[in-house]
């Protein structure tokens, strides 16, 4: 019999789709130390996400466009009815009853995920009256939305007093601590749990790499990448150090038509594709990386340890790639261009300034998917 506690993770992402990569590395940890592990999935399955070793169950798939952020949409572009909504809730119940977990997880709830309340709150109360009761998780990055309105500020602190256990934030405190960007964290500090960044496994450089670019532009998911490729592609042309040998890999969520697009226009000596398999290895090998800066894309970079030029994506309200970019750049770990300055001329100009650098590496708490395991068995077993 398993001695280890089994994990329920409702993960549901909405627009991109970096979270749901380190939600599925934290799971995989997880599974990893001996738990039965058990992701419940609310949005469209990734054919490249790997999730060896990790029960799937799938909710109906929902997701969001950037215009209109609240509107749940359904695969075909309209709105979810309100049978949907009551089936995925129901879906939902019926799932925490047939798992009877010992651990129950919400990825960035309650501190994000608002829209998905409907399912998300008799979820959780239901496993707040269960007896015994599971320990009861928020799972969340360590930068925050910084323009948060208080009152959902005041929404999320109560739900994590009256509801949850732990706040377990994927990040080093060394970095940046959860206050900087958490209004009044200091509430629920006795359940903050830090875990370290949760990244990929350290680089073997003995390795060779699938492809072997001077210069590897990535632009993460790919859904606020367009920019980024667009100047890529006319940015070889004006590179000194790197006249050629560059390779751009568009993510998954990047429309097909800009694909084709970004593909045609690409000069000889340029590689266009959507994926790269071992990404953090072909960083580690490349002379320049040129990134957003999003959460795994930063990640990556640390594990390899390789010099950079970070593109904060700065549009709407967003402010956490801009905040982790300007950690990065104060850390000395990485060139920063911003998005307002983006241009074939500016960009190569950046990655020539990087080529300068030194490679450099981070003293910062790499394995947040183990140290997570750890954390959730040792206070499961506090409550046993």
């Amino acid at each position: 019999m398993n001695s280890k506690p089994t994990i329920m993770f409702y993960v549901q992402h909405l627009l991109g789709i970096g979270h749901v990569f380190r939600a599925v590395r934290v799971a995989k940890g997880l599974a990893r130390a001996g738990c039965e592990t058990h992701i419940v999935w609310g949005g469209a399955k990734i054919a490249s996400m790997d999730t060896t070793d990790i029960n799937m169950h799938y909710l109906q798939a929902v997701h969001v466009n950037d215009e209109d952020f609240k509107a749940l949409l359904l695969d075909d572009g309209s709105r979810i009815d309100d049978a949907g909504i009551k089936a995925r809730g129901d879906h939902l119940l019926e799932l925490y009853t047939d798992i009877q977990p010992d651990i129950v997880i919400t990825e960035a709830y309650p501190f994000g995920r608002r829209q998905m309340r409907f399912e998300l709150i008799p979820f959780i109360e239901k496993a707040n009256e269960t007896r015994p009761r599971p320990l009861i998780v928020c799972s969340i990055r360590d930068i925050m939305q910084e323009n948060r309105a208080p009152k959902r500020v005041r929404e999320s602190l109560d739900a994590i007093h009256n509801w949850y256990d732990i706040v377990m934030v994927h990040g080093d405190p060394k970095l940046i601590p959860i206050e900087a960007t958490l209004q009044d964290a200091h509430e629920v500090e006795d359940k903050i749990r830090y875990t370290g960044l949760v990244t990929p496994d350290a680089v073997d450089r003995s390795q060779k790499p699938s492809i072997s670019p001077d210069v590897i532009v990535s632009a993460g998911g790919g859904a606020v990448g367009k920019a980024l490729m667009h100047a890529a592609v006319d940015a070889m042309q004006y590179c000194r150090n790197f006249p050629t040998n560059w390779c751009l890999t568009t993510g998954p969520d990047l429309p097909q038509v800009e694909f084709d697009l970004i593909a045609a226009r690409a000069p000889k000596g340029m590689k266009v594709t959507r994926f790269i398999i071992d990404l953090a290895r072909v960083m580690a090998n490349g002379k320049v990386s040129v990134s957003r800066a999003g959460y795994n894309t930063v990640g990556d970079l640390l594990r390899a340890q390789c010099v950079c030029v970070l593109v904060p994506f700065t549009g709407g309200l967003e402010t956490e790639q801009l905040r982790r970019a300007q950690m990065m750049d104060k850390q000395s770990l990485a060139t920063v261009l911003l998005d307002e300055n983006l241009d074939a001329k500016t960009l190569a100009a950046a990655i020539d300034k990087a080529a300068l650098l030194d490679r450099r590496t981070a003293s910062f708490d790499l394995d947040g998917a183990d140290k997570a395991a750890e954390i959730l068995i040792s206070e499961y077993e506090k409550t046993r």
